[in-house]
């Protein structure tokens, strides 16, 4: 009689594993070769062409299309829903650019704009936490972390046998660290610590702490708030929009120094508060470049 043991890999483990693995290499390779062909377009002509795929991916996706439009709609009441539609397709279009541009971020040269103090703390070394959103090129914020420190960490979704095989990360300076990981915070909390200047999407619905979010009830991630108390850093918001001739631009702000120069020190709610009604105002402004898709008024 043939005894097995529990923790041996059977035959169509193995198999399994390598189909997954040849699966992985040919998409990596794929998506390669699919930047390669767009790098050797004109900046205008790949602007172009992405946003035309955008568009017509939302046309062919019934569910996020109708989320988009409904969030709009909830957001800018005094749209018609011809308009919140239209919004919802250019939006949509621009959003894929703004996301395909992360594949070649070392051509990407943003503008940057801040003011003295917030220029200061960019420049110190010292480190600081920054609240940032799905807005214009998504990446930017970091990398334009990167041209005042070498220590520009963020959080991806990239998976990782991709992100193996397309550095475009560390390219440009930046540690990405993958925000599925069980470590996420701790490598977070670990690099805030060591003076490193955090950027995270803060425009994402979690369960965290709650925020009004254009009149609507909704709740929000904290973590930036938090990174910034426990490791007494400034706390900056910055977001990235494209000009029309697709130039990048990227702007800070400083929306706390840590709490020893203070007077009071506000809470993680009213932080997210204020963070959350910035928000809304550049979405305001520039409507058309934010991603309205997420499912963010939830229930």
């Amino acid at each position: 009689m043939k005894v097995r043991n529990a923790n041996q890999p059977t035959n169509n483990n193995v198999t399994k594993s390598k189909r997954t693995l040849l699966k992985h290499k040919a998409i990596g390779i794929s998506i390669r070769l699919l930047v390669s062909a767009l790098l050797a377009l004109t900046k205008k002509q790949r602007k172009k062409l992405i946003n035309n795929i955008g568009k017509t991916i939302l046309r062919f996706t019934k569910k996020t299309r109708e989320r988009a439009i409904n969030n709009i709609a909830k957001a800018l009441p005094e749209l018609s829903i011809k308009e919140a539609t239209n919004l919802a397709f250019e939006a949509y279009g621009n959003c894929a650019f703004g996301i395909a541009e992360s594949f070649w971020l070392s051509q990407v040269e943003p503008d940057i704009f801040c003011d003295e103090e917030t220029l200061q703390i960019l420049q110190s070394g010292t480190g600081a936490c920054i609240a940032t959103m799905h807005i214009g090129c998504y990446e930017a914020v970091p990398l334009a972390v990167a041209k005042f420190s070498s220590q520009s960490v963020t959080l991806t979704n990239v998976p990782q046998y991709l992100e193996e095989k397309m550095d475009f990360y560390s390219e440009v300076n930046i540690t990405a660290i993958n925000k599925n990981s069980a470590n996420a915070f701790s490598d977070l909390l670990r690099h805030a610590g060591n003076n490193a200047y955090i950027s995270l999407h803060c425009d994402l619905y979690a369960s965290q702490t709650e925020v009004t979010f254009f009149e609507q009830k909704t709740k929000a991630p904290s973590g930036v708030v938090l990174l910034a108390k426990m490791t007494k850093k400034p706390l900056l918001l910055a977001y990235a929009v494209y000009k029309d001739d697709g130039q990048v631009q990227v702007f800070f702000e400083t929306l706390q120094k840590p709490a020893i120069e203070q007077e009071s020190e506000k809470t993680v709610e009213q932080v997210m508060a204020n963070i959350y009604q910035r928000f809304e105002q550049i979405i305001r402004q520039y409507p058309s470049q934010w991603y309205w898709s997420y499912n963010r008024w939830r229930n």
